[in-house]
């Protein structure tokens, strides 16, 4: 049995009892307290708990885990600003890491699979605990961070927190006027030939798919048109192809990997329409087809657990040139996709 035993410091005063862990104990998982909860393997001051709860400064926290939840590593010694004694931690890290981080805003490359904020009607504390923004917070002893946009569940990648209200609305400022452009990398089915050609502000050759996309919340899914309906949003995705694998799907069908810039900046928009021309994202189990997911499922060289779809580059355009991030002009941020298969060289 792995025993962690942390006293809640200051930095830590009115926070809820799971980020404070996961913030304590270097490599803590959200799933991982939350199965200690099920087991009644955490106790506050001395009584054991099944539900996240708000902790306050001086409260003594013992965890217990399992030998073989996880790999371990020895750590000894009390830390400062957590006041944790760890006798094994898992080498596991949170779901992000930082790119970028001043003053003003940071970006996070945030790992799939992780939700980026709370809020829906059936959310429950411990689900609201382990969002992007509340462990960020907790993190980073901010609570006033705040996100500038959108990332799915599923999609990895780039995203832009801001310190205050003042960054984040220059932040979608920016993007609502073209100033700073969002470029995702994907594999899709096949090897996409629509679109009209057109060149991107840094002069690559682009395709251009335009369509109208219908919004149905309560499905919580979209549908692309070719002709507008009442109540649809135009939509405007462009993309190119950087790498082409023969025969690597199913019947020896191609896969390619497209680099993906938004124009608009919709619902489920890229995933919706690639698919739509048909070349849904592999893993997508939405807009994709169980049947060709299943394919990559059970392949050697990897295993396909999420839609293989990453934000991969933020660019300030040069054309920036005042507002209080004009010195980011100019600036590119940009990560390799993590792809779950080990794709052809």
């Amino acid at each position: 049995m792995i025993h962690k035993h942390i006293t809640v410091s200051e930095s830590a005063k009115t926070q809820r009892l799971i980020p404070v862990l996961i913030a304590a104990v270097p490599g803590l998982s959200a799933s991982q307290v939350y199965r200690a909860l099920r087991k009644k393997d955490i106790r506050l001051n001395g009584k054991r708990l099944q539900a996240d709860q708000t902790v306050a400064v001086g409260d003594v926290i013992d965890l217990y885990l399992a030998d073989t939840d996880q790999d371990i590593a020895s750590s000894t010694g009390e830390g400062d600003s957590a006041n944790a004694v760890v006798n094994r931690v898992r080498t596991d890290k949170l779901p992000f890491q930082v790119v970028f981080r001043d003053s003003r805003i940071m970006i996070l490359n945030k790992e799939a699979g992780i939700t980026v904020h709370g809020g829906g009607p059936d959310a429950s504390p411990e689900s609201e605990a382990s969002t992007l923004i509340a462990l960020a917070r907790n993190y980073f002893g901010d609570p006033n961070l705040t996100l500038c946009h959108r990332l799915d569940r599923n999609t990895g990648g780039l995203i832009i927190l801001a310190h205050t209200a003042l960054y984040q609305q220059e932040i979608e400022k920016l993007m609502k006027d073209g100033l700073l452009s969002k470029r995702y990398h994907c594999l899709v089915r096949g090897e996409p030939i629509a679109g009209q050609a057109v060149r991107s502000e840094d002069n690559h050759k682009f395709w251009q798919l335009d369509s109208f996309l219908e919004k149905r919340a309560v499905q919580s899914e979209v549908y692309i048109h070719n002709d507008q309906r009442p109540g649809d949003l135009t939509v405007t995705t462009r993309y190119r192809i950087l790498k082409r694998f023969p025969e690597f799907g199913p019947d020896y069908e191609a896969v390619s990997e497209l680099e993906v810039e938004l124009v608009t900046g919709r619902t489920h928009q890229i995933r919706a329409h690639l698919a739509h021309f048909g070349h849904p994202i592999l893993g997508d189990g939405k807009y994709g087809r169980n049947a060709y997911n299943r394919f990559f499922k059970t392949r050697t060289g990897g295993t396909l657990k999420y839609q293989q779809l990453f934000a991969c580059q933020l660019n300030f355009s040069p054309r920036i040139s005042k507002g209080p991030l004009a010195d980011l002009a100019g600036k590119t941020f940009q990560i390799e996709p993590d792809y779950d298969l080990d794709l052809p060289k």
